[in-house]
């Protein structure tokens, strides 16, 4: 699981900002203050690793259109030389996804070179591994995968590293310089030395589990299609209703009439009903099983009606409920807004589905949101000990001033070119900052967001009675 992200000039973000990952992540702030800016850059990385391409990061594909490698470059940074001419990142990824002992084992002997010999004329390769017993709990091991890339015509100058510690000892590390040209990410070059090749074939093991967690994401964008009077079933893509929601009915349609899927048909249900008000969904197939025609009950009128003749907010959720049936244990999945059209009461039980998402499923979540009533229902059940505090994380994302001499999210010998910002230090500029706050134990979030955030209806409301 992805449990810290940091970024630094990359489209919103001038300066560093970080982002706490838990289990429960949700996404605050006003319009255009980087939140989206945050979960294009996750879509660019799985494209990246779907489309196996020799670019470093893939820009434009089937989840996210970004232009061109140098468009992604912050403006300001663009007009001044002395500021920073790299994109830079940094993440963390908790997992016990690891490989067994002896592939480790096979990756520290051809790490250090101890696997060929010289004999003569003659390359000797010997390979000496102590058997080690069965673990019964895995450990878990933090990864963290950075880089910096240069903003140029191509993906030339730059640094890419990942690296795992087991304490005391260093588990992996894998690393790529200079010329980004010939490695991607999570994509190393390869050599035609025996022992790097030895070597490449150990840690494709552990890239591999970093690599899920980037492909097993997936996303809703904030508008979601409209649902149709009949939908074609045919086969949509495995566990993937698509950015919006585009194969969310065929899957649907699959978990109602499937018996094996009768508990993926349950969860929709659950919801369905107490966030859209609809029941009882029926599926009955058209013209040799292309065409299928969904109905379900009004709960409040008891009307029996297709599926599109319901309002415009059960169309918008329907694929987020479905998309979480389908999700795996681990696996994130990433919504934008999902209370879009949705009534202030029906956007409370949204939270209790993210809660259960997590505590019943073992499904983390990411959600933009502009909704004080998911965040209300999820210190609820923090308060009811439901969901523990842990389970929880606020991102706040705001314009404030900020200092060159304070950015240190990123500032290292790895990241940051400290002789080419010196004239920069000390000196304040307006850029996005991100606050990442808890929900404590009694429900209270904790201090850090202006009242105006969740509150100016209120401040209205006592300025117009305050009016004589």
């Amino acid at each position: 699981m992805i449990t810290n992200i940091s970024i630094s000039n990359f489209r919103a973000f001038q300066a560093a900002i970080t982002v706490r990952i838990r289990p429960i992540t949700i996404l605050i702030g006003k319009n255009s203050a980087g939140k989206s800016s945050l979960i294009k850059f996750l879509l660019m990385l799985r494209q990246t690793l779907e489309s196996q391409s020799d670019q470093f990061f893939v820009t434009n594909g089937k989840h996210v259109q970004l232009g061109t490698w140098k468009d992604l470059r912050h403006t300001n940074t663009r007009e001044r030389r002395c500021w920073d001419s790299s994109l830079r990142f940094s993440i963390d990824v908790l997992t016990d996804d690891l490989p067994s002992a002896e592939i480790q084992a096979m990756w520290q002997a051809a790490s250090r070179k101890r696997m060929i010999t010289t004999d003569g004329n003659k390359l000797r390769l010997q390979l000496e591994i102590e058997k080690q017993p069965v673990k019964r709990e895995s450990q878990k091991v933090k990864f963290r995968i950075r880089g910096g890339v240069h903003y140029g015509n191509r993906f030339k100058y730059g640094r890419h590293e990942v690296y795992g510690r087991l304490n005391p000892f260093a588990l992996f590390r894998k690393y790529g310089a200079n010329n980004l040209d010939r490695v991607g990410f999570l994509r190393f070059e390869r050599t035609d030395s025996l022992n790097d090749l030895i070597e490449s074939v150990a840690a494709e093991r552990f890239l591999d589990t970093l690599r899920h967690e980037f492909l097993s994401q997936r996303h809703l964008s904030p508008i979601r299609e409209e649902s149709q009077l009949a939908v074609q079933t045919g086969s949509p893509p495995p566990n993937d209703v698509g950015d919006r929601g585009e194969y969310a009915m065929p899957h649907l349609a699959d978990f109602f009439t499937n018996t094996e899927m009768h508990d993926k048909a349950a969860f929709v249900q659950k919801f369905a009903q107490i966030v859209g008000g609809i029941d009882d969904l029926t599926f009955k197939s058209k013209l040799t099983k292309i065409l299928t025609h969904i109905k379900g009950r009004n709960v409040d009128t008891q009307a029996v009606v297709s599926l599109a003749d319901f309002g415009f907010g059960v169309s918008q959720c329907l694929p987020i409920f479905v998309q979480g049936a389908m999700h795996q244990r681990g696996q994130l999945l990433i919504v934008e807004q999902p209370e879009s059209q949705l009534h202030s009461t029906a956007q409370l039980e949204l939270g209790s589905f993210f809660a259960e998402l997590w505590k019943e499923r073992g499904v983390p979540s990411l959600v933009e949101t502009h909704s004080p009533n998911i965040i209300l229902r999820l210190r609820k059940l923090v308060k009811e000990g439901k969901l523990l505090p842990d389970d929880i994380s606020i991102a706040y994302f705001t314009v404030e001033q900020r200092w060159r001499n304070t950015i240190d999210a990123m500032r290292d010998e790895f990241f940051y070119d400290v002789a080419s910002n010196a004239n920069q230090k000390g000196k304040g500029f307006r850029a996005v900052s991100v606050k990442n706050l808890n929900i404590n134990a009694d429900g209270s979030l904790e201090k850090g967001l202006p009242m105006e955030f969740f509150g100016a209806d209120l401040i209205e409301a006592l300025e117009m009675g305050a009016v004589k």
